[in-house]
């Protein structure tokens, strides 16, 4: 949900990026619209990419921080109240 505006807005300041640059070099308009149809599509898919990448690597760090958390409970319940364990010795 934080990361919802990463493609739109890529796609939107490339597109002027990509606009800006065509009209100072004088583009033909039929030539600079279908640039700036592929311009826009491209960085769209480019971000929902980098987005969807974004997720994944925060679902494994998700993951792995569970699995971390249920090894030191689980090793703290093992041990009895007022015992140390050998690896703290």
């Amino acid at each position: 949900m934080k990361r919802r505006w990463i493609a739109p807005f890529l796609t939107l300041f490339m597109g002027a990026v990509a606009g800006i640059i065509m009209l100072r070099l004088h583009y033909e308009m039929k030539d600079m619209l279908i640039i700036l149809l592929g311009v826009l599509i491209g960085f769209y898919l480019m971000g929902s990419l980098f987005k969807m990448m974004l997720d994944i690597f925060d679902k494994q760090n998700e993951k792995k921080a569970e699995e971390e958390a249920e090894a030191e409970d689980m090793a703290s319940e093992e041990m009895p109240e007022g015992q140390v364990s050998a690896e703290s010795r």
